[in-house]
C-alpha cells in the first residue's frame, strides 16, 4: 500500500481482454480512479490505446508462458509518456477450477536506463527493451534443454538400468535398446535445434536473401520440419540494420514455431510492393490456442519472442500481424510483417539513369 510503483491485480476476461481486480494508492492517484471503481473496467477503458495494446501484450505474453514477464516501454497513462519498467507474474488459485490472476508493477526507469537500452533515442517510441526480451528468450530455451532433453537423457539412463535387470531376457533387451535409441534421437534432435535457433547468422558473410535460405536449410536440418523459402531478390538493398532486424525476425518466429506449433511444414515468404516489403512466416502447426485467439480475430501473443519481433519491426516502421484459427484442427500460424522499404527513389534513379545512359548513346 506504501509502495510508489504502481502496483496492480487483473484477470483474463473473455475475447482475450483483461479486467482489473485491484491498484494500490500510488496508481490510483497518477490515473485519477479508486481501486474499487476500477475493479471489472477493461484496460483500454482506463488508457490510451497505445498504452493499452503495450500492457496487454506482456500480459498476454505472462499468460501464455505462465512465468514472469519484464518489459520495459514508454506509457503515459494519461499524461506526459514516462520510460516504465512493467513486471507481470502470474498466479494461480486451484481451488476456484484454476482461476488466475496476474500481480504485477509499473515502475518509472532512472538515470537513462531506458535509454541507453533503446540507443538514447528520447522520443522514439520503443514497445520493448529487446536486449531483456533476448536473455529472456535464451533462458526459456536452456529451461527447455533442463526440462525436455534431460527427460530423454533420463528415460535413456533408466533404459539401461532396466536392461542390466533383463540380460537373460533378449527379447525385453532388444526392447528396451529401441526405447533408449528413441530417447537419444530425440534429445540429440532437440539439442541440435536449439543450439541452432541461439546461432546468430552472419550477414557479413551472406547478403539477407541468402543468409535466411541457409538458416531455413539448416533449421531444417535440424529438426522433422519441411521449410520453404521464396524471396525478392532486393532484400538485398536494404540498409544493413533493416536486414539484421529481418533476419532476427525470422529467426524468432522459427524459435516460436519449433516450440510451440507442433507443425511438420513451414513457409518464408518475403515479397515486395512500391513502398512496403512483406514477410509471412505460416505453419500447418496446431495453431493458437482458443483461449488465446478466436476465428477471425488478431492472434493472441504466445510468449516473449513475438513482442520481441513487435520490437525490432516498430524500430523500422513496421507492424506485424498474426492470425490463426484454433476452430479448424491443425488450421496453423500466419505471421504477417510489414515495413516500407525506401528502394521505390533509387528504383527512380536507376531508370532515369538509365535513360541518360541510353540517350548518351543514341540507344532506344
Amino acid at each position: 500500500m506504501c509502495s510508489a510503483d504502481f502496483l496492480f491485480v487483473m484477470r483474463p476476461s473473455l475475447g482475450g481482454r483483461f479486467v482489473y481486480e485491484g491498484i494500490n494508492p500510488a496508481f490510483e492517484s497518477h490515473l485519477g480512479i479508486s481501486s474499487d471503481d476500477i475493479r471489472e473496467m477493461d484496460v483500454s477503458n482506463c488508457m490510451s490505446r497505445d498504452d493499452a495494446r503495450s500492457i496487454c501484450e506482456a500480459l498476454r505474453a505472462c499468460l501464455a508462458d505462465g512465468a514472469e514477464v519484464r518489459i520495459r516501454h514508454r506509457l503515459a497513462f494519461r499524461g506526459r509518456p514516462q520510460n516504465m519498467e512493467t513486471t507481470i507474474v502470474p498466479v494461480v488459485d486451484p481451488a476456484p477450477v484454476g482461476a488466475i490472476w496476474l500481480i504485477g508493477s509499473h515502475r518509472a526507469m532512472r538515470n537513462g536506463a531506458f535509454e541507453a537500452a533503446s540507443g538514447g533515442a528520447e522520443d522514439a517510441h520503443v514497445s520493448i527493451n529487446l536486449a531483456s526480451i533476448q536473455e529472456d528468450i535464451q533462458q526459456r530455451i536452456a529451461s527447455d534443454l533442463h526440462d525436455s532433453t534431460c527427460q530423454h537423457l533420463i528415460a535413456a539412463s533408466l533404459g539401461l538400468m532396466r536392461i542390466r535387470r533383463n540380460m537373460s531376457d533378449p527379447v525385453s533387451v532388444e526392447r528396451l535398446c529401441d526405447e533408449i535409441d528413441a530417447s537419444i534421437d530425440e534429445a540429440l534432435r532437440e539439442i541440435r535445434a536449439f543450439s541452432y535457433l541461439l546461432h546468430p547468422q552472419n550477414l557479413t558473410v551472406d547478403r539477407l536473401k541468402a543468409a535466411i535460405e541457409r538458416y531455413a536449410n539448416g533449421f531444417a536440418a535440424r529438426t522433422s520440419l519441411r521449410v520453404t523459402t521464396t524471396i525478392v531478390p532486393d532484400v538485398d538493398r536494404l540498409p544493413y540494420e533493416k536486414q539484421r532486424a529481418l533476419l532476427r525476425i525470422v529467426q524468432e518466429a522459427l524459435t516460436n514455431i519449433f516450440r510451440h506449433a507442433q507443425a511438420t511444414e513451414v513457409s518464408i515468404v518475403i515479397d515486395a510492393t512500391d513502398s512496403h516489403f512483406r514477410l509471412t512466416v505460416s505453419d500447418n502447426g496446431r495453431g493458437l490456442r482458443a483461449d488465446y485467439a478466436k476465428q477471425g480475430a488478431k492472434a493472441m501473443s504466445i510468449g516473449v519472442g513475438i513482442p520481441a519481433m513487435r520490437a525490432r519491426l516498430e524500430q523500422i516502421g513496421g507492424s506485424l500481424d498474426i492470425r490463426s484459427d484454433p476452430a479448424t484442427q491443425r488450421s496453423g500460424t500466419v505471421l504477417r510483417a510489414v515495413f516500407p522499404h525506401g528502394l521505390a527513389t533509387n528504383r527512380r534513379g536507376r531508370r532515369k539513369a538509365t535513360a541518360f545512359v541510353r540517350a548518351q548513346t543514341g540507344t532506344h
